[in-house]
């Protein structure tokens, strides 16, 4: 994970005219068409991810804007698009609410230690690399976390900045479309981080933890990734092992894996 500040190499007179464009946006092909268009100089991507909610529970709400056969919001599964968006979020929080780029070829294999049903898809699954930024601080303001997805394995630097400057457009012009239609999970499974939140009073930061113990970080890995020490996360551990009444970490994730299975 990288995060960027470098600014993208664009004419001022250029951004005056995608951000004119921007605030004009009305429906959600108008959103599609200024994303497919002007927009890819700056920030080449394959699909546009938007997600947000309850990033405690993982009852997560999203959009998606591509040219990719199938890649819309109504035909994407709840179940297999929520823990990306959430995955994204964590990062994001990590990088101290700067952009961030993120190598996401092994996402799948990281998902599936964690809920072996877990599939994005194969559209979004054959995504190599994502331009990550949000918006809220998840108390006064809810958060909202926006993606660019690419097949490219190494786009761009600047593309975290351009994406960070595009995010205002982008929001405001969701928030008065019409939202696309829903689709309810009825039986699908939900991402393993509702489960644990579920499963135990978990706080916010043991939530987080126990997200990347699923996906088989170690100590001093989560403790790089929340920017806090490896002993505050033995602490934590100890805390997650007492609430979920387990002694060790394999016994902690085959209990969040076990009530995913059921749920």
């Amino acid at each position: 994970m990288n995060p960027y500040v470098a600014a993208p190499e664009i004419d001022p007179a250029q951004f005056l005219k995608i951000a004119g464009q921007g605030a004009s946006l009305q429906t959600h092909a108008d959103l599609w068409r200024w994303l497919q268009g002007d927009v890819q100089k700056w920030l080449a991507h394959e699909v546009m991810l938007v997600g947000w909610g309850d990033f405690r529970t993982g009852d997560l709400r999203f959009d998606v804007v591509s040219s990719l056969p199938g890649v819309r919001s109504h035909a994407c599964k709840p179940a297999s698009v929520a823990p990306l968006i959430s995955y994204f979020r964590d990062c994001w929080v990590a990088a101290q609410h700067l952009p961030c780029q993120l190598d996401i070829k092994g996402c799948a294999e990281l998902f599936a230690r964690g809920d072996p049903g877990w599939a994005p898809g194969p559209a979004i699954g054959g995504m190599r690399s994502a331009f990550v930024h949000g918006i809220g601080d998840g108390k006064h303001c809810p958060e909202r976390i926006f993606a660019a997805l690419s097949a490219e394995a190494y786009p761009p630097p600047a593309g975290g900045t351009a994406l960070k400057l595009l995010v205002p457009f982008i929001d405001t012009a969701l928030r008065q479309i019409p939202p696309a239609p829903e689709r309810h999970p009825g039986g699908e499974r939900v991402p393993v981080e509702s489960h644990v939140a579920r499963l135990a009073a978990l706080s916010e930061r043991e939530r987080q933890i126990m997200v990347w113990v699923a996906m088989g970080k170690t100590n001093p890995e989560i403790g790089c990734i929340l920017r806090i020490s490896e002993f505050t996360v033995k602490n934590h551990m100890k805390s997650i092992f007492g609430k979920l009444d387990v002694t060790n970490r394999a016994q902690a994730v085959a209990k969040m894996t076990r009530n995913s299975t059921y749920a």
